[in-house]
């Protein structure tokens, strides 16, 4: 039998406190795992150093460590100013696909603290100060999500999201011509990029994405190859839509 969740929490928090040792973990009544503390660091070199602190609340999902923990920052610090936090209020440390895949690599919450916390702690401090992040900084929302997929795929827009429509549709052949347009086939070519990401979301996550993505396109007045982006669910919604609206005008 695997360890419990009660298990795995005692010991990587304990683990956690040798290195911040102002957390504590906690039990809700509902039964909720928390991590609540401040976490403290100093980062940097020369004038680009920041020390700083910052009071969190770190919460456990139920399939802990199959899933990250979710932060939320308690003080107000993190502020519209900096604009990385999520409509419910927790911190957007990246995108939803790339956290989950940073984590499973080592589902470990030292690890999660100190390589994907504190950096996006340290980019809030030292925007405050300097007015910019020492890195480069993603968009926020639907904008900056197509720019991680096209920073991840090495492609232009339209070519990320073709490859994205792989895995809502969930149909990669592997020796099919990659949607990239560069003309290889796709194992040799995006196949081991999809191969990095399709086990840390869902087919639908991925759909929802694109979804969003291709609305952001219609609302600036961009066309777009939908037949090519749009995973075949939709397409098949949206072809069914018209059909009808077709047949209530004549």
């Amino acid at each position: 039998m695997g360890a419990t969740i009660r298990e795995i929490l005692v010991r990587q928090v304990t683990e956690a406190q040798a290195r911040h040792p102002n957390i504590r973990l906690l039990r809700y009544p509902a039964g909720e795992w928390r991590v609540e503390g401040s976490i403290g660091f100093s980062t940097g070199q020369g004038e680009d150093m920041i020390e700083d602190s910052y009071n969190l609340d770190i919460v456990f999902p139920a399939d802990y460590p199959a899933s990250p923990p979710v932060v939320y920052e308690q003080d107000g610090k993190v502020g519209d100013a900096f604009g990385h936090v999520n409509p419910e209020g927790d911190l957007c440390l990246g995108a939803p696909v790339e956290v989950r895949r940073r984590f499973a690599e080592h589902k470990d919450l030292l690890r999660f603290i100190d390589e994907q916390v504190i950096p996006y702690l340290f980019a809030c401090s030292y925007k405050r100060r300097f007015g910019r992040v020492p890195f480069g900084e993603l968009q926020h929302g639907t904008v900056g999500l197509l720019e991680y997929y096209m920073s991840f795929f090495d492609t232009p827009a339209i070519e990320a999201m073709r490859l994205l429509k792989c895995l809502a549709d969930d149909f990669a052949p592997p020796l099919m011509k990659c949607p990239c347009g560069q003309g290889g086939k796709l194992q040799e070519c995006h196949g081991p990029k999809l191969a990095a990401i399709q086990p840390h979301q869902s087919r639908r996550q991925f759909e929802d994405e694109l979804r969003s993505m291709i609305r952001n396109f219609r609302a600036a007045g961009v066309r777009l190859p939908e037949r090519k982006v749009m995973p075949k669910r939709l397409w098949r919604l949206q072809e069914r839509a018209r059909r009808k609206k077709r047949r209530r005008r004549r």
